[in-house]
């Protein structure tokens, strides 16, 4: 009986692969995993946040960030020219939700020399309700990574910038939670979603 469902897993992995590489269905549409990150600084919301990829434009993760920054992009909406465009080379940009498309908005980002970029929902309130990005359709090409968290993580780490006077955080991003128990994350006490 073992060996049955042995033989039953390695089969169900090989169709698994064969619809992948020569079918050519894109892997996210299989592998449709949330992605977490850490502020390290400033301490006083260094926490893991759950982000949702895009789902079927730009670039995945082909690499760990370690010790990034994240610059608040300004205007925050990230649909006009940037007024701290200078910032935003080869770090990640942290933009607000809505005005523009979410392809636009990453276009934008990307074309500034941003290296990924973080949008955070417009609705404050939000605590637990994580966005689908999905592509407009447009054929706008992205080439960076992107990801979707929750309206009360991107109002806290904004927030916690201001008040700091900083122009970044610093994250690690992807982090790999695939075996920590879900009481030792840190995760932010005003968000419910992890």
């Amino acid at each position: 009986m073992r060996f049955l469902s042995v033989l039953e897993l390695v089969l169900s992995f090989c169709i698994l692969f064969y619809v992948i590489v020569c079918v050519e269905i894109p892997a996210w549409k299989f592998f449709d995993h949330d992605v977490y990150f850490k502020v390290v600084d400033p301490a006083e919301i260094g926490y893991y946040y759950r982000a949702s990829p895009a789902k079927n434009f730009g670039k995945g993760f082909n690499k760990y960030f370690e010790h990034t920054l994240l610059v608040v992009a300004d205007p925050v909406s990230g649909c006009a020219d940037f007024i701290n465009s200078h910032n935003i080379p080869g770090n990640f940009i942290l933009v607000e939700r809505g005005e523009c498309s979410f392809v636009e908005k990453i276009a934008r980002c990307e074309k500034a020399g941003a290296i990924g970029v973080i949008v955070y929902d417009n609705n404050p309130d939000n605590r637990s309700n994580l966005v689908a990005m999905i592509d407009d359709d447009r054929g706008v090409e992205i080439n960076i990574p992107s990801l979707f968290i929750v309206g009360s993580d991107g109002f806290h780490i904004k927030r916690a910038l201001e008040r700091n006077s900083m122009e970044s955080a610093i994250i690690n991003v992807p982090i790999n939670m695939t075996y920590v128990p879900e009481h030792q994350i840190q995760k932010p006490p005003w968000t419910k979603i992890l």
